[in-house]
């Protein structure tokens, strides 16, 4: 594999101008050299690929986002190079370097109907388990933090495993998981709801939906799916 010079790589990240948003949405970039495409955006930071060296991703933070790199900085170096989180390759001024990792989302998944089989849940865990045993606090595990690789899964986005605190989001997904993706397996899920749920739950954070929920939800979806019936 190809190396990426450090130098080069820092020069580049200069002319990035990246910006968070006071609203905790995703990040603005007003400045971007041609070399760099931009492959993903968080609330904290872009990731980035250079043609020059496609085995890597290089994730650049806004300019106020340094602790949350230091964060990441720490966190990948506990985690090693276990097979459930990207390789980590080194850091500089406002960047870090991992691995880029192939293939998609969970988020992507429920929108393109694409199947979660229940082995994603279990190694999940797993990566999990690992990362408490090494000393590590696992918490903003989302769908889209979630990679789905074949037959693993890549954990990313591990900025918030040195902080203290349980935000249980991985449990509620799994008790989603359990309770209702067996009714929509293989489904289109419109982006507006996910969105509707994520609002739901950013408000209330319990496990489980209420009853109340489900029917807005089913709702939204019949509707949704007779404007496809009807094209």
């Amino acid at each position: 594999m190809k190396e990426f010079n450090q130098k080069d790589i820092e020069l580049l990240v200069k002319e990035c101008n990246i910006y968070a948003s006071p609203k905790n949405e995703l990040v603005t970039i007003e400045a971007l050299p041609p070399q760099l495409t931009c492959v993903g955006k968080g609330t904290d930071a872009a990731v980035f690929v250079h043609p020059a060296f496609p085995q890597y991703a290089f994730k650049i933070y806004a300019h106020d986002k340094e602790e949350t790199r230091q964060n990441e900085v720490k966190a990948y170096e506990k985690l090693s190079s276990h097979p459930y989180f990207p390789n980590f390759y080194g850091t500089g001024e406002r960047f870090i370097a991992i691995s880029y990792e192939h293939g998609i989302n969970l988020q992507d998944c429920l929108t393109e109907g694409i199947d979660i089989p229940p082995h994603v849940i279990e190694q999940v865990d797993e990566a999990i388990a690992y990362a408490r045993q090494v000393g590590l606090n696992p918490r903003d595990v989302h769908l889209k933090n979630i990679i789905m690789q074949d037959d693993t899964i890549k954990l990313i986005d591990v900025s918030e495993y040195v902080l203290p605190g349980d935000d249980k989001r991985w449990e509620h997904l799994k008790e989603g998981y359990r309770m209702y993706y067996p009714l929509i397996r293989h489904r289109k899920i419109p982006i507006e709801l996910i969105d509707f749920a994520k609002t739901h739950y950013q408000k209330y954070k319990t496990v489980g939906f209420s009853g109340k929920m489900i029917n807005q939800l089913l709702s939204l979806f019949a509707k949704n799916q007779s404007k496809e019936d009807a094209q």
